[in-house]
């Protein structure tokens, strides 16, 4: 156990050294994690789009309609600029961006109201912004519904008498995302997976560098410390959980803090979520290195992964409406787990108690992933270093003239 902890303790020492030394790791482990979350924050600021302008077109003209346009003008989220005589002229203010959203209220709106028949009110959108749409057809969605209630009320007074305007009455009343926020619900789900794919891009680099010199060296690498399986791991590992202590706290602490996100995590709750979160990652990336031949190939086979592991966190999709196959490679990756859980206790204040199962998953990765992480290193990368190492004794330029094949110049 002594020679063990002493090899870990090496590979650890070894690894920090190299992090350290390496401009591109740095950039990865440290930069990325400082520019990354404040670059989306900014980008989607502000949150709330408020006071759109749109246009009316009036053919109804009565009390009705005038009483619509005056609703619709109060609402937060629009604002009627101008009340165009016929559509031609909204098209050419919309065509102008003087407006993004046509209202067509029909000449039979007040006719059709009056007899208790369906009114139709038609909304034209410029689907140009998701934000702008959502805000448009929520003010025209809630004016046309609440005009409606009151409608249907006067209709049946004389029968209820003193009865009250609405029979079950409609509130909204947010949680967790109390300003209701496009940053505030969808960047907590998006600065975990800035800490994933920034440590497995850096991984992957570390890798890719020890490949190129053991390429240089016949097959050796002159930076290696000499360890069994489990210790190279296991002292990786610790070395991604020093670096990434500044990181975490940063990216999902002091940021949301500095965009005033929903802030209702303690932060030992979330230090306790990030740290299996991270070993999980750490494996991760020392399994999928297997696939990294030189430093540069990591952009080719990790940053492509980003928007996937987005939206298999199930911030734009809810997951339980997901296919069987993406439920499970979503179940697989460190980032769902961690992403799910972080956002509940940030935006509801869960505890660690009601977040158990996710915390419970993220642990269950850690082992799965050390497993295929020491298969990889066992029966896949030294296996090829023994060969090259062998090749290399027998022939000195072996190594040169693979990569030169490789590249398609030998």
């Amino acid at each position: 156990m002594k020679q063990w902890l002493l090899e870990v303790y090496r590979v650890w020492w070894r690894e920090f050294r190299l992090v350290l030394r390496d401009e591109g790791v740095v950039i990865f482990f440290f930069a990325v994690c400082a520019v990354y979350p404040v670059l989306y924050s900014l980008i989607y600021n502000t949150e709330v789009e408020r006071d759109e302008p749109i246009v009316v077109v009036d053919d109804c003209r009565t009390q009705l309609s005038r009483q619509l346009t005056r609703r619709l003008d109060a609402t937060p989220e629009v604002s009627v600029v101008s009340i165009a005589a016929n559509m031609q002229e909204a098209r050419e203010l919309m065509h102008r961006k003087k407006c993004y959203a046509i209202v067509y209220l029909p000449r039979d709106l007040s006719q059709a109201v009056g007899s208790q028949r369906q009114g139709h009110v038609s909304v034209y959108c410029d689907m140009s912004v998701m934000l702008r749409y959502k805000n448009m057809l929520m003010a025209v969605t809630n004016v046309t519904q609440a005009m409606g209630a009151e409608t249907m009320h006067h209709a049946v007074e004389p029968v209820l008498g003193g009865a009250p305007a609405t029979v079950v009455e409609s509130r909204q009343v947010p949680i967790g995302n109390t300003g209701m926020g496009i940053a505030s619900a969808i960047l907590l789900f998006v600065l975990p997976l800035v800490l994933q794919q920034s440590m497995l891009l850096g991984i992957g680099m570390l890798h890719g560098g020890s490949i190129e010199r053991r390429r240089r060296n016949r097959g050796y690498d002159p930076m290696e410390e000499r360890a069994c399986v489990s210790a190279t791991l296991f002292g990786k590992m610790m070395c991604h959980q020093v670096v990434y202590v500044l990181p975490v706290i940063y990216v999902l602490y002091f940021t949301p803090m500095m965009f005033d996100f929903p802030q209702n995590a303690h932060l030992l709750h979330t230090l306790a979520l990030a740290v299996p979160f991270i070993i999980a990652v750490s494996f991760m990336g020392q399994t999928l290195q297997a696939f990294v031949n030189e430093r540069e190939s990591v952009f080719l086979l990790f940053a492509f992964t980003s928007v996937i592991f987005v939206f298999l966190t199930g911030v734009s999709w809810p997951r339980f409406e997901m296919s069987r196959f993406w439920y499970t490679i979503g179940d697989c990756v460190p980032s769902t787990w961690m992403c799910n859980g972080y956002v509940l206790m940030q935006s509801t204040g869960a505890t660690l108690a009601q977040i158990a199962h996710p915390l419970k998953m993220l642990w269950l990765q850690c082992g799965v992933m050390y497993v295929l992480a020491y298969c990889v290193e066992r029966f896949v990368s030294r296996r090829r270093y023994r060969a090259w190492q062998q090749s290399s004794r027998e022939d000195a330029n072996a190594l040169q003239r693979y990569d030169l094949v490789k590249n398609g110049i030998g």
